[in-house]
């Protein structure tokens, strides 16, 4: 495979310091194993599951605003339901929808909760080509997540029942359960923290190469300026062997033996 001289240059670069992005990768995940250690909270998540299901009613139900076809058969609703799935999803986001759900728990707890509290702890899921969706509710208190997923299946069916003339309506499928605690994910943010601390070392490494002016051989010479290079003094190795002089104590021992002889 034939790449870009200059991402050659970039990979050959950053192998040459593999060493250093070792360390800032090791040095990343370290850092981000004691963020999660003591700067994460445990958190609790309780889901509700529904089942969304058009029905009869007195006004027609169509396909569309430019068809006049009927939709009688269990298919035609189904897919109606599917179709809409995702408009009546949105309404469950609105402010108005969440003030409702968080006034509800507020009375029955004696709770002070507000409507973004409640908004920024549900987070909505579908399957394809299903009219099954999930509520999931996390936050740090395992009672306060069992009562907003509790409080969810009262209020979404009666919301569906109050909109669109009722044509599409939810049904509870999966009630809300209380949640273990969920650790963080250690493997995970050690995993982002080792990507981050590669990161990091290629940028330090390029951008030290970048402003880095210096001649480093024929071939940069030859890159960078438009003249010829005649020759190259080689680089010599010379292991010079010096003896070191001998102590005075070893110097009376060696003229004593020459006398002895």
């Amino acid at each position: 495979m034939n790449l870009d001289p200059n991402i050659q240059k970039l990979i050959s670069l950053l192998l040459k310091k593999w060493k250093l992005l070792i360390i800032f990768a090791l040095i990343g995940a370290m850092m981000a194993f004691v963020y999660t250690l003591n700067f994460t909270s445990l958190k609790y998540s309780s889901n509700v599951t529904f089942f969304a299901y058009a029905v009869d009613s007195q006004q027609e139900l169509f396909e569309s605003q430019s068809t006049n076809t009927k939709i009688s058969s269990n298919t035609s609703k189904m897919n109606y339901a599917i179709k809409m799935l995702s408009t009546y999803i949105e309404i469950f986001k609105t402010y108005e929808f969440n003030q409702t759900v968080a006034n509800e728990i507020n009375k029955k707890n004696n709770t002070s909760y507000s409507a973004s509290q409640i908004k920024n702890a549900i987070t909505f899921s579908t399957t394809e080509e299903t009219a099954v969706f999930r509520a999931t509710v996390t936050t740090d208190n395992p009672d306060l997540s069992y009562q907003i997923a509790r409080q969810l299946e009262e209020s979404i069916p009666e919301k569906c029942k109050n909109m669109n003339n009722g044509l599409v309506n939810a049904s509870v499928e999966d009630v809300a359960l209380k949640s273990a605690s969920q650790s963080p994910s250690y493997s995970k943010n050690c995993i982002i923290g080792l990507v981050v601390g590669i990161l990091i070392a290629a940028a330090y490494v390029i951008l030290r190469d970048l402003i880095d002016i210096r001649v480093k051989g024929v071939a940069d010479l030859e890159e960078n300026y438009d003249i010829p290079v005649l020759g190259a003094i080689p680089e010599f190795q010379l292991k010079a062997h010096i003896s070191q002089p001998k102590s005075l104590k070893e110097e009376k021992a060696t003229k004593g033996a020459a006398e002895n002889e």
